[in-house]
C-alpha cells in the first residue's frame, strides 16, 4: 500500500495496513535537515533552494507518510498588489534577523495601512506578527470591501509544485484559515471579539465578507492540486469559549468545511491549543480530521476524554508533545509514548500518528526516528 493510498483510505474511514505516520511539519524542519538558512525576505520560496521537493526528501528520510503542508498560498492575506482603484506602496526593511513591512494603500474612498514585523526565532524559522491592522474602523472595512482586488486573486504555484513532488507518497494539505482567523488577519483580535458582542451587525458583515473570500481561495487551491484544506481555527477556539464559538463562529467554519467537501477535497480542522471545553462542538462540523489534541502543559486535552467525546467517524491526529517531550525525552520514552497512544486509539481506528505541531529546531533526530519506528511497529494492523 502506498502512502497516498494509506492516507486516502484513512480519510475515507477505510481499513489500512497500518496507522499513517504523518507529523505536522513546517519549513524549519526542511531547512534544518539541509542546513539552509532562510532569509527574512524570502522564507517561503527561496530562489536558491527548493523546500517543496526537499519536504518530500525529509519525509523519505524518516519514512513518514507525506502530508505536504508547504503546498500553500502563504501570501493569501497580504493585499500588497495594486489594482483598479487600489494603489499599493510596500516598504520592506530587513536585517539578517529582523524585518518590517509597511503596506500603504490608496483608494478613491480613503487610505489603509498595515505594519507587519518579522523576526528569526531560531536559525531556521522566521515568524511574523501584524502589529497594525488594515481595518481599524468601520470605514476601513467599507473601503476594503469596495475596492480590494478580486477575492481569488492568488498565486497557487506552490500548491501545484507540491502535487507534482509527492507522486504516490502522500497528499497535499493546503494551509488556510477559518473565517474568524481570517478576520484577525485584518483586525485586532480584541476588537473582533468586542465587535461580535457590541456591534453584531458589523461583525457579521465582516465575517460574511471574509468567509466568502476564504471559500473562493479554497476552491482555487483545490483546483491547483490540494487534496485537503487545513482550516486553522486556533484563535476561534483557544481564544474564546464554547458559547462564543457556537453563537459567533461555528456556522462560518462549517460553511468553509462544506465548501471544501463539495469541491471534492478533505477538510482538516487545526487547533493546536486548548480544546477541552469546546471539542464537543467539532462533532457538529463537516470536517474529516481534527488535529492536534494538545495535552498539558501546552494544551488541555485529555486523550481518554477526547476518545469518549469525539464522534467515532472523525479522524484524529496528534497528542504527542513536540515542544518539550520530543526535545528532552530519551528514545525509549518516545517509543513508549507512541506505543501508549497507539494501543489506546487502535480499537477506535481513524487515527493518524502526529505530534501536536511542527518539530522545533534542534529536536534530536534519534527521537524523530524512534517516533517513526514505533509508529510502524505498534501501528500495524
Amino acid at each position: 500500500m502506498t502512502s497516498r493510498e494509506r492516507l486516502l483510505r484513512t480519510l475515507r474511514r477505510e481499513k489500512t495496513d497500518r496507522v499513517p505516520i504523518a507529523p505536522f511539519l513546517y519549513y524549519n524542519n526542511v531547512y534544518e535537515m539541509f542546513r539552509y538558512k532562510p532569509r527574512i525576505d524570502n522564507f517561503y520560496d527561496p530562489e536558491d533552494f527548493d523546500p517543496i521537493q526537499k519536504f518530500v526528501d525529509y519525509c523519505d528520510h524518516f519514512g513518514f507518510d507525506v502530508l505536504h503542508t508547504l503546498g500553500t498560498v502563504w501570501g493569501a492575506y497580504t493585499l500588497n498588489k495594486s489594482g483598479q482603484d487600489w494603489d499599493v506602496r510596500v516598504t520592506f526593511e530587513a536585517s539578517e534577523d529582523e524585518g518590517r513591512e509597511i503596506i500603504a494603500i490608496r483608494t478613491p474612498g480613503g487610505d489603509l495601512r498595515q505594519r507587519k514585523e518579522y523576526r528569526r526565532s531560531s536559525t531556521y524559522l522566521i515568524v511574523s506578527a501584524i502589529e497594525e491592522h488594515l481595518i481599524k474602523t468601520k470605514r476601513d472595512f467599507e473601503i476594503l470591501a469596495r475596492y480590494a482586488p478580486p477575492l481569488d486573486n492568488i498565486d497557487c504555484r506552490l500548491v501545484g509544485r507540491a502535487a507534482a513532488a509527492i507522486g504516490n507518497k502522500g497528499l497535499v494539505v493546503a494551509q488556510t484559515h477559518g473565517a474568524f482567523n481570517v478576520l484577525n488577519q485584518f483586525r485586532k483580535l480584541e476588537d473582533v471579539m468586542t465587535d461580535a458582542v457590541e456591534d453584531t451587525g458589523f461583525y457579521r458583515a465582516m465575517m460574511e465578507y471574509f468567509v466568502n473570500w476564504q471559500h473562493k481561495q479554497n476552491l482555487k487551491q483545490i483546483q491547483a492540486g490540494a487534496d485537503a484544506i487545513e482550516i486553522t481555527g486556533n484563535m476561534a477556539t483557544s481564544a474564546v469559549g464554547p458559547r462564543f464559538f457556537e453563537k459567533y463562529v461555528l456556522d462560518y467554519e462549517n460553511f468553509l468545511a462544506k465548501g471544501v467537501h463539495e469541491a471534492g477535497a478533505f477538510t482538516v480542522y487545526h487547533n493546536c491549543g486548548d480544546a477541552a471545553k469546546i471539542m464537543h462542538l467539532y462533532n457538529r462540523m463537516d470536517i474529516d480530521v481534527w488535529g492536534y489534541l494538545t495535552p498539558p502543559p501546552f494544551g488541555d486535552v485529555d486523550l481518554d476524554q477526547a476518545l469518549c467525546i469525539m464522534r467515532p467517524d472523525m479522524v484524529l491526529r496528534g497528542n504527542i508533545d513536540q515542544v518539550e517531550f520530543m526535545n528532552k525525552a530519551t528514545t525509549a520514552e518516545v517509543r513508549n509514548r507512541v506505543k501508549e497512544v497507539l494501543l489506546k486509539v487502535k480499537p477506535r481506528g481513524n487515527w493518524t500518528l502526529s505530534t501536536t505541531d511542527f518539530f522545533f529546531d534542534g529536536t534530536p533526530y534519534e527521537n524523530i526516528r524512534a517516533f517513526a519506528e514505533a509508529g510502524r511497529e505498534f501501528g500495524a494492523a
